[in-house]
């Protein structure tokens, strides 16, 4: 049973920075995109932010809770509490932040004269904070999981 819930854990955390990925390419490209073209672009990773990056990161909780249950018996080790602190924290500001920004983002309207509205920059930026932050608490659980064990 343990290798479903380590395959679960892997393939969540493929879906959260693949998506992760997906997203950052795609916001840099649209930089130069015409207005309606943009925010195409941003419906779309609206919907690889709900649909990978959210349940993947909610997978990797879940499926990482379940693999460390083993160790709760005894002192646990460095490198395993590393992991889980610094994912937890990526998943919180994945779940928390990130898909609900990118959901704002996917329902935003051109203006009247035709141009992003006023609330796209501030969304903008806070995605690209906030999805960043999550992103290296994630590769930092990555390498503590790796590396250091």
């Amino acid at each position: 049973m343990t290798g479903v819930w380590l395959f679960l854990h892997l393939m969540g955390f493929a879906a959260w920075l693949g998506g992760g990925l997906a997203m950052m390419l795609a916001g840099i490209t649209a930089k130069h995109f015409p207005p309606e073209e943009r925010l195409a672009v941003y419906r779309a990773t609206s919907v690889v932010a709900r649909n990978l990056i959210g349940p993947g990161a909610l997978l990797v909780l879940v499926s990482g809770f379940v693999l460390s249950i083993p160790f709760f018996q005894a002192a646990m080790p460095g490198w395993l509490m590393a992991m889980q602190g610094l994912g937890l924290i990526g998943a919180i500001v994945a779940i928390g932040i990130v898909t609900p920004t990118a959901a704002r983002m996917g329902r935003l309207e051109l203006d009247p004269r035709g141009e992003l509205p006023e609330s796209f920059s501030g969304l903008r930026k806070r995605q690209a904070v906030f999805a960043t932050v999550a992103g290296v608490f994630a590769l930092l659980a990555l390498l503590a999981g790796t590396v250091m064990k």
